[in-house]
């Protein structure tokens, strides 16, 4: 008799390189809901709350989790992160661990951000962001070294505290942009608009990072969910 293959070997490579049922901790990458600085009726530097509309977001994002069998959720300590936490945490009546490592990106501070830049200076930030998409090209900014390290540790920390658990991350549009960025091995910080309330899902296993879902918002349709602030 001759021994049969244990089913198709290109699916079983692919399980694998997928980390397909291999016991890897599933991370749920969430950009905050709608904020007042999203729609310009407050500064960012002021941490502001949610809008109706985000409240709303947050809603429509606990019921979409709701099917995930989540284990622990986590936020950024920035009130608009915080908030959108707690609406999910309260529908999956689980607590919010907050982690100072998922705070947003720093590009800039009140008296050196980009957006108050005006003429040519504002031109020349511009044209050198487009270029670079590094956080390095904001003026007064964290910087990218800098920024990469703390997200990589924050969420890689976070992973090996859950192994095989399902954890939500609720944080900012700079953070997933920069993780994301660490996954694929890219060495450009921001590659994609992360929209409020979406979903970046990414399964870890030992130093393994696989990209599993990229910015999904099916269970925001009919709200609003694109470009509004970048934090």
């Amino acid at each position: 008799m001759t021994s049969q293959p244990l089913g198709d070997p290109i699916i079983a490579y692919f399980r694998d390189a997928f980390l397909i049922g291999a016991g890897a901790t599933h991370l749920y990458l969430v950009r905050h809901a709608q904020s007042m600085s999203n729609t310009g009726e407050a500064n960012i530097y002021d941490d502001p709350p949610l809008t109706e509309v985000g409240i709303e977001q947050a809603r429509r994002l606990a019921k979409r989790l709701s099917y995930q069998s989540i284990t622990a959720i986590y936020s950024s300590p920035l009130k608009r992160a915080l908030q959108t936490a707690q609406i999910v945490a309260e529908a999956l009546s689980l607590s919010v661990q907050v982690d100072e490592g998922l705070r947003e990106v720093i590009m800039g501070s009140p008296t050196t951000d980009v957006r108050s830049l005006i003429g040519p200076e504002a031109l020349e930030a511009a044209r050198r962001i487009a270029k670079t998409l590094r956080w390095d090209a904001f003026p007064g900014s964290e910087g990218s070294r800098s920024a990469r390290k703390r997200v990589r540790t924050a969420i890689d920390a976070i992973a090996r505290r859950h192994p095989r658990g399902r954890i939500v991350l609720v944080t900012h549009a700079g953070v997933i942009q920069t993780y994301v960025s660490i996954v694929l091995g890219i060495n450009k910080d921001f590659l994609f608009y992360p929209f409020n309330a979406g979903i970046t899902s990414i399964r870890v296993k030992g130093r393994r990072r696989v990209l599993w879902r990229l910015n999904d918002v099916a269970h925001l349709d009919g709200l609003p969910s694109g470009f509004g602030g970048i934090s």
